[in-house]
């Protein structure tokens, strides 16, 4: 169990200034509070339990983390990996900042190495990173603003939040993306944990601590993380300048974040011009370049646009129930609140979730991932507004016995639903994980010297890393349907620094193709590819005598189209014949090329 970090000063400053100001949301009976007190720890223990099986089995959801994160994580640990335009100095729209922390965290796998003589599989490291690095941190982050929110709410607000974040499908696999914006996520959160603890009247020295890591947490979420990540921080920034106007506290907190920015700027200028050989480079300021100033025919609009309704769809599979809660209390709570509560509600939860929507709604090119940074916060508002509506039907006898029965059908219903979308998402999509892990065993069994060519084709965007390669395995591509830019590879045989400062050639920021990023067929030692008729022009191993299959998994067919509730939830064997429709999947495989055939 998780236990908070003991701060005398705030918390009795904020428990007295709650006593006179506020109330409870629920006032809880001896028995209510030891029984609320034994569910969060069983809460924590889910939740801890829930991320290492994220970390161990989630899918990698976006081929964006695998090329343009995994594969240059793997060039700084293992010597080589595919190389996206981002990464040319030409654009350097990506930071080596963001992932030399997850290079140093394996440090007690290379001293394993060491010390037993024993060489852990590659594969390893990508597990460590995730389930140590990512879920680890995120579960971190997670339990510190359940006890914020139990000391400034109520146990009641904060078993709900622990509930909602714990099981939501959307923070399965953004706790465990290697990804700028989950970075982000978990700073947020840790942000908003020590926001919460100031957000209200007292104005004493006691809150300059609080308040200056709290600023910390969202400018290492913007500036390591994502730069637009700044405006969640926003809210907290403004009530601090308005609630502490020309009081000593204010002094200290501006005095703190003057030095604590520039730090961070100078520390990322001296990391990214140092790999890139490029001087006086600050790649947050590349990256809001790019994504808002663009010239025709470049910027992230090339990639697609998507209507309104896409993000309400994806938040919907990935927090049913929860989302609705979640904006209904970002708009009601604040205005139905007392005034400490209504600051805690408003400014660590409300006006960010509301401000990130009005920003990225409005844009055309969507991607699921652009919510991760709220995706807490909308499990915190949705506790707030949950105990709020709990605590008005608890008001009367009658209601109160109801009240009851519908909280342990609630949590039912809503564990059920996001424990089978996060199944459904580990059954349908898995393959490309669980089959890579043929590479290792094929080596083990029978250690080639020679590089071997592991070539894809259609299925280019499933690759999960390269960690899942021998050290002589190369991921390769050929000719398929796609027609946009595909990675390059980090030069190899040099170190790191030579390899990112290298202007590699073929690359462009319009997603055109080139020809120099795929080879001929002929050189593959593998191939990857799915059981879906092949278009012509593409390789057809399935059937092909010089070809056989050394794994295959199911994966769901991306042609169909069609609503189909099999796909969206984890329908279990027993129960299938009673749903309607069917679950269309296909063949994930690697094949191997067979000698003198």
């Amino acid at each position: 169990m998780v236990t908070p970090k003991k701060s005398p000063k705030v918390t009795k400053a904020a428990t007295k200034t709650d006593a006179q100001t506020d109330v409870p949301e629920v006032a809880e009976t001896p028995r209510d509070s030891f029984l609320s007190k034994s569910i969060g720890v069983l809460l924590i223990l889910a939740n801890v339990a829930v991320r290492v099986y994220c970390g161990l089995y989630m899918i990698i959801s976006d081929c964006d983390e695998t090329y343009n994160y995994w594969e240059p994580l793997n060039r700084i640990a293992r010597g080589f990996g595919k190389q996206t335009w981002e990464y040319s100095p030409a654009y350097a729209i990506r930071s080596y900042a963001y992932l030399i922390p997850y290079y140093l965290i394996t440090n007690p796998l290379r001293d394993f190495d060491l010390l037993t003589g024993e060489t852990l599989l590659p594969s390893a490291m990508f597990y460590y990173i995730r389930v140590v690095g990512l879920a680890g941190f995120t579960a971190y982050a997670e339990i510190k603003l359940y006890w914020a929110v139990r000391r400034n709410f109520s146990n009641y607000t904060a078993n709900w939040f622990l509930l909602f974040s714990t099981f939501a499908p959307g923070m399965a696999h953004a706790s465990v993306a290697l990804l700028p914006l989950s970075w982000a996520m978990t700073w947020i959160t840790l942000g908003t944990a020590l926001a919460i603890e100031v957000l209200g009247d007292v104005n004493d020295l006691s809150v300059v601590g609080p308040s200056i890591k709290a600023i910390s947490c969202f400018l290492t979420a913007g500036l390591f993380g994502w730069p637009f990540a700044l405006a969640i921080g926003i809210p907290f920034g403004l009530f601090t300048l308005r609630a502490r106007y020309q009081t000593p506290p204010l002094t200290r907190i501006v005095f703190a974040g003057w030095a604590i920015f520039p730090a961070m700027v100078i520390f990322l200028i001296c990391v990214d011009s140092y790999f890139y050989s490029r001087d006086a480079l600050f790649v947050p300021f590349n990256i809001v370049l790019y994504n808002v100033f663009s010239g025709e025919g470049e910027g992230p609009e090339i990639f697609g646009v998507e209507p309104f309704l896409y993000y309400l769809l994806n938040l919907a599979l990935n927090f049913n129930v929860v989302l609705v809660l979640g904006y209904l209390g970002a708009v009601v709570i604040p205005y139905t609140s007392s005034k400490v509560e209504h600051y805690r509600s408003a400014f660590g939860a409300s006006v960010p979730i509301l401000v990130w929507s009005f920003i990225f709604f409005r844009q055309p090119h969507k991607e699921e991932r652009f919510l991760y940074p709220i995706y807490t916060l909308i499990c915190l508002s949705a506790a707030i507004f949950t105990a709020r509506v709990w605590k008005f039907l608890r008001e009367s006898v009658f209601l109160r016995m109801v009240s009851r029965v519908l909280v342990l059908l609630s949590v039912a219903l809503y564990i059920t639903l996001s424990g089978s979308r996060i199944l459904s998402l580990v059954y349908n999509y898995s393959a490309p994980l669980t089959t890579a892990a043929v590479f290792l065993e094929i080596e083990n069994e029978n250690a080639t010297t020679g590089i071997q060519n592991v070539c894809i084709g259609r299925e280019w965007y499933h690759f999960p890393t390269s960690f899942f390669l021998p050290d002589n395995y190369r991921l390769r591509f050929v000719k398929s349907g796609f027609d946009g830019l595909l990675p390059g590879d980090f030069e190899e045989n040099v170190s790191i620094k030579q390899a990112a400062s290298i202007y590699p050639a073929g690359i462009n920021a319009k997603n055109i193709f080139s020809e120099d990023k795929v080879v001929p067929f002929d050189t593959c030692d593998f191939y990857i590819d799915n059981s879906s008729p092949v278009p012509a022009g593409e390789p057809d191993v399935f059937g092909n005598a010089a070809w056989k299959a050394i794994a295959c998994e199911k994966i769901a067919d991306p042609s169909s189209t069609e609503f189909n509730l099999k796909r969206i939830l984890h329908i279990p064997t027993i129960l299938d014949k009673y749903i309607p429709g069917s679950n269309e999947q296909m063949d994930y495989c690697v094949f191997q090329r067979v000698n003198g055939v």
